[in-house]
């Protein structure tokens, strides 16, 4: 039903494809495979190709078209979308060792978020999986008669897959002879297990009715467990992603105060996008030190000095500088690929400064002062450093610039590095020079006078 309602919108010069999939449900961090799941992908047209409306808004549509379908117990629509960070903006770990009560603190969680109109498809992971009947054994009642619960199991189960009575040979080969109950392909109904007869420990028959009981119900889709406890997440995408972090306050104020007293088995864990992008802030920054730490030990390798790979690395904090005014100009969002290319730019805004360096130690072995040296080093390597800076600027224009089709990922990681590197170039035939000059010149100040 719901995809012959989509289907028709592919006629609009919005929607390029209609993909639907029964038994598997994709999400952010993996999926879920059931039968009692599916879901639908609609894939839409480029904005170069004409489409005019934003996907929230041809989402919103589809909401509406598809309102009022009965039978499924929960619909979920949701953007797709690549990260990291690929969490929702809300999202709440609970951990505990007692299954029902993790799965009432989620409902009453998701009664609560339900109260905040800016928040819209929440759930949670406690996803009901494909029916199933469960045979609740009376202990108490079968032993009465003899019985045991492995005795029970047994014979429903060869009840189902038969009893073994012996093999016989057929061809030169030997097969096993299984005695199974009459019917559709040999199985046990339900109506014929209620009626099983059982053996007793002295022979008699004893009623499945009389030791066990039927209980319907369904299996749980996916179990997860964190350091040895069962854990359930509830989630909500939002509207507006500015109330995310009052929510958040608000449930961890509810969770102390109205769930922990009566639990004190659960605990809470702030989840979402903004704690995965915490925690992948923390590890971009590990990379970038490691990098910065190798980058000086090279340099200070090569140029025999603990000094001079500072002024090297001094480019990377101004090439940081244009970095933020990029984004402040430019209203780019502060993304995980603008960090990405800060980590590339770390590395790439060093090199016009190694070669400035190097054409000044050069000039002082070969006999000239320290400031002959810059002044000659700053002039000769000028036109070198800036055609390799405007060469890079040139071969990464059209990405950031969008010729071609803009990518939400290339062009800001693209323009973060053009502007990083127009600074870092700025500081590599000025301010380094100068440094170099005051740092290493160790001639008095009257003989430096005189010569001026």
């Amino acid at each position: 039903a719901f995809e012959e309602r989509i289907l028709p919108l592919r006629g609009n010069g919005e929607v390029a494809n209609v993909i639907s999939s029964v038994g598997f449900r994709s999400s952010g961090s993996g999926g879920t495979s059931a039968g009692n799941v599916g879901q639908i992908v609609v894939d839409l047209t480029e904005l170069k190709e004409g489409r005019k409306r934003s996907v929230t808004a041809v989402m919103d549509e589809i909401k509406g078209m598809t309102s009022d379908i009965p039978g499924p117990e929960t619909v979920l629509f949701r953007k797709a979308q690549s990260g990291p960070p690929v969490s929702p903006p809300v999202g709440f770990r609970i951990r505990g060792d007692d299954y029902e009560g993790l799965a009432e603190t989620a409902a009453l969680m998701r009664e609560r978020l339900a109260g905040y109109p800016e928040l819209f498809n929440i759930e949670d992971t406690l996803q009901s999986g494909t029916p199933e009947l469960r045979i609740r054994i009376n202990e108490e009642r079968a032993a009465a008669y003899g019985l045991t619960v492995a005795a029970v199991g047994s014979y429903i189960r060869g009840s189902y897959d038969g009893f073994p009575a012996g093999t016989v040979f057929f061809r030169n080969e030997e097969l096993d002879v299984v005695v199974r109950y009459a019917g559709t392909g040999g199985a046990l109904s339900v109506e014929r297990l209620r009626e099983l007869k059982i053996p007793g420990a002295d022979g008699r028959l004893v009623p499945f009715s009389a030791v066990a009981e039927l209980v319907e119900g369904s299996a749980l889709a996916s179990i997860k467990r964190v350091d040895g406890k069962r854990e359930v997440e509830v989630s909500s995408q939002a509207y507006d992603k500015e109330v995310v972090q009052g929510v958040n306050a608000d449930i961890r104020t509810w969770f102390r105060s109205e769930i922990a007293p009566s639990r004190p088995d659960q605990t809470l864990i702030v989840g979402g996008e903004f704690s995965e992008l915490a925690d992948l802030l923390v590890q971009i920054l590990r990379v970038f030190l490691v990098g910065l730490f190798l980058i000086y030990a090279v340099l200070g390798a090569q140029f025999k000095s603990y000094t001079q790979p500072f002024l090297i690395l001094l480019s990377v904090p101004i090439a940081f500088s244009g970095v933020i005014l990029y984004l402040v100009f430019s209203g780019t969002p502060f993304s995980t690929t603008v960090l990405y290319a800060g980590v590339a730019l770390a590395g790439i805004s060093v090199n016009d400064s190694i070669v400035l360096i190097d054409f000044i130690n050069e000039d002082r072995r070969n006999g000239k002062p320290v400031e002959e040296a810059v002044v000659d080093a700053a002039v000769t390597r000028l036109r070198p450093i800036f055609l390799t800076s405007i060469t890079t600027i040139a071969g990464l224009l059209p990405t950031a610039l969008g010729l071609g089709g803009y990518s939400v990922v290339w062009s800001p990681m693209a323009s973060t590095i053009i502007f990083g590197l127009i600074f870092s170039t700025t500081t590599a035939v000025t301010v380094v020079p100068a440094l170099y000059g005051l740092l290493f010149d160790r001639r008095p100040r009257k003989a430096k006078a005189a010569a001026a």
